[in-house]
């Protein structure tokens, strides 16, 4: 048995008139069309369904007993409309997916997305912080459009990588920490710390942040990891050890537990702007475009 959607909205507004005149003007038909149809359901579900007389309408025990069922049947209806209508209007509307991991490009960033929604008013932007190492997965998963992240990084040939911002990196100790009122520490200063670091990731990418080996031959010791820089922080405000960051860290991530000491004689950090080399997103290339002419690195290059 197949009942028509508009039978279904024809009972509840007749079960809600009980008047065939009123509930006809509502469905924008005739009174004699709205009988007709109703008689066809009944006979339908082969049991009667209203009560007809000239002086009045009402509902039978059946009646009653469909009105809750045809009601969830109607606004069940009028879900998958209203949903099938936000599937198009979002299909219209531009989406960019921005990943961001640690501190991502600092101001540039924030500076890269303004211009964009200036540039592009109806486009919908969604941000996600990702872990250390989930560029290439998030990327190629589709979850997300271009990522902000700390470079070296270990990517496949399909992503593009495009330098954006350098910045100095830092040191990362507790407040009360020997060295947090320094102006500025080399690296050796920092020989007898211990370094909480990256959990799970490339060792080399690792090894690059934590500077081993130190350039006199010694290597750090290491202490607990953690998997995002929120844990990272954690530990070193917990006084499990010191960690090394970019400088936009101390902007993105300061509170009063930690001090950030410049570290005077180490190459700094370069943030990288990552997508697919074949993105299917249109939006991707004028926010690249728009993050290449904000950077301040003039002789960046697309790998």
């Amino acid at each position: 048995m197949d009942v028509p959607i508009h039978v279904i909205r024809y009972f509840c507004v007749l079960a809600e008139e009980l008047h065939f005149g009123r509930a006809a003007e509502r469905l924008s038909i005739t009174p004699p069309s709205l009988s007709q149809q109703i008689s066809r359901l009944e006979q339908q579900v082969g049991v009667k369904l209203f009560d007809r007389s000239p002086r009045k309408v009402e509902l039978t025990g059946y009646g009653r007993d469909l009105l809750p069922l045809a009601r969830r049947v109607q606004d069940d209806h009028d879900q998958l409309l209203a949903w099938a209508q936000s599937v198009r209007r979002d299909q219209r509307t531009p989406l960019l997916r921005v990943g961001v991991v640690a501190a991502g490009a600092g101001a540039l960033t924030t500076a890269a997305i303004t211009a964009t929604m200036q540039a592009i008013p109806q486009a919908r932007i969604e941000m996600r912080r990702l872990g250390f190492f989930d560029v290439a997965s998030e990327l190629e998963a589709g979850r997300v459009d271009v990522v902000f992240a700390p470079s070296p990084m270990v990517l496949p040939p399909r992503i593009r990588v495009e330098p954006l911002w350098r910045e100095p990196r830092v040191l990362v100790v507790p407040a009360d920490h020997a060295l947090a009122e320094r102006e500025s520490v080399t690296i050796v200063e920092t020989n007898d710390e211990v370094f909480v670091a990256v959990a799970g990731g490339v060792p080399e990418v690792v090894n690059w942040w934590i500077v081993d080996p130190r350039p006199d031959g010694t290597r750090p010791r290491r202490g607990p990891t953690a998997d995002s820089v929120d844990g990272l922080f954690e530990l070193v405000a917990a006084g499990a050890g010191v960690n090394i960051a970019g400088q936009s860290a101390s902007r993105q991530y300061r509170r009063d537990e930690l001090a950030f000491v410049p570290i005077s004689d180490i190459e700094p950090a370069t943030i990288v702007l990552c997508s697919l080399s074949d993105s299917p997103n249109p939006m991707v290339r004028t926010f690249r475009e728009t993050a290449q002419e904000l950077s301040p690195l003039v002789d960046a290059t697309l790998h």
